[in-house]
């Protein structure tokens, strides 16, 4: 059994967690490292991730006396239930004025986009999403979501909310920085066969901006997801690219699709929003600052909130991949040979022709040496194929080498006059020769450090065989 690997997979992985540490990402399952690499979509969040998060209050157009207005926000505000980046921003920027009292409030919900506080005049102030406030999207609201900026529309009507009723007091325009490192990273995820979807509860042309931005293919492909039907969405996973006004059900729908026509899919948030799609993706990260318990549901906690880290994570799982299945190429010649060498002993009715001690020597020289070295190596080179099928292709040919040239050297060995001992001998070279042609294969192509760990065993084999035969039971 290549029982090797098992050690090896466990320090590749943990060395990758200690170094993705110094980076400040928290690595709350080992095999997410492994997981993500694997992943071939990552569906990521507008605000929070391709954006800095630290959203801004840029301008507002008031259709009513503006201390008036002032002091209707300051009510707003004090009577909120709403704790999300969006209530922050409008605290920084409008002044405390005394707030009117209250005598009822209805919280924000992503079903229907906005919220509302009502006076005890009778007036109800709302402020939501310009699409669900107003009958028609003011024009100069669809010229400012196009340049990726947030709109909030704010309106009163007279007692309970009736969206017909409402007439607009207000444009709050809210603005996000772009991620300095966003295009690169996204970049990255292409170069290593990773789609890039946008699943945001903004506004699908404010969000298409911004992916537009961050270099994100097919940005123009958008979706406003009110009010769709899940096998709707499931049919339009495939022929959209940005996702707008999506409910955290909605989400879990779109990576669940993604999922059954064959994709593994990394999702990132930062928010509760995001967490029933974080639960169904197959690897989850959460930015640091986001909502505790996104941090708690996810396998990577970003602690810097810097989504451009994803690199490096996946830049570390594909050395763990890479490198490993590249020496199970190595170590799984001995179980090929072993199988095939027992079913001809088997048939032929003889013992097996190697002790236990004979094989030790080969799985310290010959496979673990060059792969404990090999399994620090950088390589990020995309994922392909499946581990079990990439290790046992590599290792198929010189496992059937092995196995003929020991049927060969037993048939032959009466005739060449060789008696047991020194027929085992030779087939026990065959071994070491032919393993260690393997060795060099999974070091193709050479530099320094394969250059010296191909040397390093091709010797270690030899003078050991010389060194230790008696101690082998080989002759001398």
């Amino acid at each position: 059994l290549p029982k090797g690997l098992v050690l090896l997979i466990s320090i590749g992985l943990t060395v990758g967690v200690i170094r993705l540490s110094k980076k400040n990402v928290l690595v709350r399952e080992l095999h997410s490292l492994e997981n993500l690499a694997h992943c071939d979509v990552i569906c990521l969040d507008k605000t929070g991730t391709l954006t800095e998060g630290s959203l801004q209050v840029e301008n507002v157009y008031t259709n009513i006396d503006k201390r008036e207005f002032q002091r209707l926000m300051a009510t707003y505000l004090v009577h909120t239930d709403d704790n999300n980046s969006t209530y922050h921003a409008l605290c920084k920027h409008f002044s405390e004025d005394a707030p009117y009292d209250v005598i009822d409030t209805t919280p924000f919900s992503s079903d229907r986009k906005w919220s509302s506080v009502t006076l005890c005049d009778g007036r109800t102030l709302v402020l939501g999403a310009p699409e669900k406030l107003c009958s028609t999207v003011p024009e100069q609201a669809e010229k400012l979501m196009r340049e990726g900026k947030r709109v909030l529309c704010v309106g009163l009507c007279q007692g309970k909310v009736d969206i017909r009723e409402i007439d607009l007091a207000a444009m709050i325009v809210i603005t996000d920085t772009l991620r300095k490192n966003a295009t690169q990273t996204v970049r990255y995820f292409y170069e290593q066969g990773v789609d890039v979807k946008i699943l945001s509860g903004d506004n699908p042309v404010a969000a298409a901006a911004v992916a537009k931005l961050s270099g994100v293919r097919n940005a123009d492909r958008l979706l406003d997801a009110t009010g769709l039907s899940d096998e709707e969405l499931r049919c339009a996973v495939h022929d959209y690219t940005v996702f707008g006004r999506v409910t955290p059900e909605q989400k879990k729908v779109l990576v669940d699709a993604l999922q059954k026509q064959g994709h593994r899919v990394a999702m990132t948030g930062d928010g509760v929003n995001d967490l029933l799609a974080m639960r169904q993706a197959d690897c989850s990260a959460a930015m640091g600052n986001g909502s505790d318990a996104a941090k708690q549901t996810a396998q990577l906690v970003l602690l810097d909130s810097d989504f451009a880290v994803l690199r490096d994570v996946i830049s570390e799982g594909c050395r763990v991949i890479n490198n490993l299945t590249k020496s199970a190429g190595v170590f799984f010649i001995k179980t090929v040979y072993s199988v095939l060498l027992c079913v001809m002993c088997l048939f032929l009715n003889t013992d097996f022709p190697f002790i236990p001690i004979q094989i030790t020597l080969i799985d310290a020289v010959i496979e673990a040496f060059p792969a404990f070295f090999m399994s620090f190596e950088r390589n990020d080179r995309k994922v392909e194929g499946t581990f079990l099928d990439r290790a046992l292709r590599a290792a198929l040919p010189n496992s059937i080498a092995i196995f003929f040239g020991c049927v060969i050297v037993f048939l032959t060995a009466p005739y060449a006059g060789l008696d047991r001992a020194q027929m085992n001998l030779v087939m026990f070279l065959t071994v070491g020769v032919v393993s260690l042609a393997g060795v060099v294969k999974a070091s193709l192509p050479l530099n320094r450090l394969r250059a010296f760990l191909c040397v390093s065993s091709i010797l270690g084999f030899f003078c050991a065989v010389m060194l230790f035969a008696p101690l082998l039971q080989l002759p001398a």
